[in-house]
């Protein structure tokens, strides 16, 4: 069984394609298409990477955000469904893990000769760490065994997945942003109608809207939406209907 385990960072992050790659993915719009892009361009870093998937973290586990194609798609399904793999490992544990034949491997009794039966032989998985958080895994699946064996191609792969994992927190920190202006726009526009309504204050508009939420278990962004779109308070519209 091949297997390298680590958590070194290289220097390399210093050279200019790596100056050039980080950059790129900064100009991507939204989430999905960071994600696509970090999958993509782990190619040109590794060139043997030619299946790869980024797994990212949610509440309920990982979902698989972007990928190559099929079989790295499978493969990452085969984890979820599963419940152990690489991916699964790194993220608990962080660093990152290289298998150079996947089938010996006796830590995924149920994952590993299933991900050999579809075609991955070999593999090399990197956690995407920002600051304190673990925001995913980066796996890149190989179709012949040793891959991934060059200790430099291991150092380029670290050196790039640092850099994936921040372009994916800061385009996180950016919608969430966006959001919660949108969210404020919405809810101050909806307070505007409730004080022109019923001649109160901002503050008593707020409260307004704060109950309203409260009792219909709506979040408060929601319910301000609804009223923006009916131009009626919930609590109106509760005594149309009944009147009719």
């Amino acid at each position: 069984m091949n297997v390298t385990r680590g958590s070194s960072l290289s220097s390399l992050d210093s050279l200019p394609v790596f100056a050039r790659l980080a950059a790129e993915l900064h100009q991507e719009p939204d989430e999905a298409t960071v994600s696509q892009a970090i999958v993509t361009r782990l190619r040109e870093v590794v060139p043997e990477a030619r299946r790869v998937s980024l797994a990212v973290r949610e509440s309920r586990g990982l979902r698989t955000a972007a990928s190559s194609d099929r079989l790295a798609n499978e493969a990452d399904a085969l984890q979820y469904a599963l419940g152990e793999g690489p991916a699964i490992d790194v993220v608990d544990q962080g660093g990152w893990l290289r298998v150079g034949d996947v089938e010996s491997d006796v830590r995924w009794q149920g994952w590993a000769p299933r991900a050999s039966a579809v075609g991955v032989r070999s593999l090399l998985t990197l956690a995407l760490v920002e600051g304190e958080e673990t925001l995913g895994a980066l796996t890149a699946y190989g179709a012949d065994t040793g891959g991934f064996s060059d200790r430099e191609v291991v150092e380029h792969a670290l050196a790039y997945a640092a850099h994936a994992a921040t372009a994916l927190a800061c385009t996180r920190r950016a919608a969430t942003l966006e959001t919660a202006v949108s969210s404020r726009h919405v809810i101050g526009m909806a307070q505007g109608i409730a004080m022109e309504r019923y001649g109160i204050d901002a503050q008593q508009s707020f409260e307004l809207l704060r109950r309203l939420s409260s009792t219909t278990n709506v979040k408060l962004r929601d319910v301000a939406a609804q009223i923006v779109e009916t131009r009626t308070i919930p609590v109106e519209r509760s005594r149309e209907h009944a009147e009719d």
